[in-house]
């Protein structure tokens, strides 16, 4: 086992007020926990009038996400008047009957064969990486966060539109993100939770010239596609006639692109850092890419060889999930383990805290891969690991994401690694999404 305990915010020793937790998601809602969160499986909060409810145990989690699933879809309502300007009636999105009809749309669209296509398109991607890496003086340091996003960038906009989105069209893409990520953060989180509106949020109209940028970028490059092309748009535009129409499609891009860039690319980096402060696992892992691997060449029909590879994926989206905290607004009275949950209350599944749970995780801050083996002593619960969600609602690329994560990493480690400087410490913060709080430079490392 890996002596290793990555970082992770104070934990309060009991609970704060609700003037304390408001105060706190202005800045980071990790840090508003306190260490008994980590072991309860069910709580309330009530914030001035709001009442608040947290899923942390399994049965509540299946209560949520599959059992009355259809009662706890709705996202809240200003979640979808930030997002919706973008996103439109996209998945993440929409509910019902829309959605309904658009995931069992594209739910073939990541299919096995699909997923072999857009494997190429990931390994050769990030072949390209290592041929530049490599090529870089010894010692070099790299902002391993903005190579990764860059990297996970550059492979999505390929599966979406081939290689006839150009580098600046990608910069452009990306530096649009960003700009809508900054500006819809800004608005503070305690609306998301569905707190009065006299407290104050700052979004203004900020995300209106990045929405503006995008559907311009993604657009074009929809009206520059064919339903011939062997693309993720292509696929889109087959499924045009009488179901998809060119602005749904614009959504769906957008919001694939949304979901998969910064997961992946946090993923990625995080994995990085985590294997560099643990040298038994760096070794392990390069032992296996060096065994299974003959060829120095990763495929995805190597992937079943590389079972540690990707158990580090797996730990490390347990440890920094992407997207650590699910929020819903509940539609029709319910109860949940004897206790009423009114219509019209907020409902919280929080991967940082199941993923960090005393009583279902053995050494629950440690770094160790080895729990997600076939042959670990101790299996976990599906409904304590959901860095995808699950149920009805788990993300349909949740599949290609892995594989991405997986390939990329197995690629570059089999040439490389990446190494930090004594007491260098990347903090996890949220405001949506969960990220390193610097762009951990490291040291590359020929092998």
């Amino acid at each position: 086992m890996s002596g290793f305990i990555p970082p992770y915010p104070t934990r309060h020793p009991k609970s704060l007020g609700p003037l304390d937790i408001i105060k706190h998601l202005r800045h980071n809602l990790l840090s508003i926990w306190p260490e008994k969160a980590f072991s309860r499986q069910f709580i309330t909060i009530k914030i001035i009038s709001r009442q608040i409810f947290i899923a942390n145990c399994p049965d509540a989690v299946r209560h949520v996400l599959v059992t009355k699933q259809a009662n706890y879809e709705k996202k809240l309502p200003l979640l979808r008047k930030t997002l919706a300007p973008l996103l439109g009636d996209g998945l993440f999105l929409s509910d019902g009957g829309t959605w309904h009809k658009h995931s069992q749309l594209e739910k073939p669209l990541f299919g096995p064969e699909q997923i072999a296509q857009f494997s190429e398109v990931m390994a050769k991607t990030t072949r390209q990486w290592a041929e530049r890496w490599a090529s870089l003086p010894p010692q070099s340091t790299l902002p391993v966060l903005e190579e990764m996003q860059s990297l996970s960038a550059t492979i999505l906009c390929r599966i979406l539109f081939g290689e006839r989105f150009s580098d600046q069209q990608i910069s452009q893409l990306t530096k649009a993100i960003a700009t809508y990520q900054s500006a819809i953060e800004d608005i503070d989180l305690t609306a998301f939770f569905g707190l009065p509106s006299w407290i104050p949020s700052f979004g203004g109209n900020k995300p209106a010239k990045a929405v503006k940028t995008l559907h311009d970028l993604i657009g074009a490059a929809i009206s520059a596609s064919s339903p011939e092309d062997p693309t993720l748009v292509g696929h889109f535009l087959r499924l045009a006639d009488g179901n998809l129409d060119h602005q749904q499609i614009r959504n769906e891009t957008i919001t694939f692109f949304l979901a998969g860039y910064e997961s992946a690319a946090n993923t990625l980096a995080w994995a990085w850092y985590l294997i560099a402060q643990a040298p038994d696992i760096r070794q392990r892992l390069h032992q296996e890419l060096d065994t299974a691997l003959d060829a120095g060449t990763v495929a995805l029909q190597d992937l079943p060889k590389l079972p540690y590879t990707r158990a580090i994926v797996e730990e490390t989206m347990r440890l920094y999930p992407p997207f650590p905290m699910l929020i819903r607004e509940v539609s029709a009275d319910d109860t949940i383990r004897g206790r009423p949950i009114p219509a019209g209350s907020v409902m919280l599944i929080v991967p940082w805290l199941l993923h960090r749970h005393t009583a279902y995780w053995d050494n629950p801050d440690h770094f160790m891969p080895e729990r997600f083996l076939e042959d670990a002593p101790t299996k976990h619960d599906p409904f304590t690991y959901l860095p995808f969600s699950l149920g009805a609602r788990e993300c349909i690329a949740k599949y290609l994401g892995t594989v991405e994560t997986t390939l990329c990493l197995a690629l570059l480690a089999r040439q490389f690694h990446l190494q930090t400087t004594p007491g260098q410490i990347a903090n996890p913060i949220c405001r949506l999404m969960l990220r390193p709080d610097n762009d951990m430079p490291m040291e590359l490392v020929k092998r």
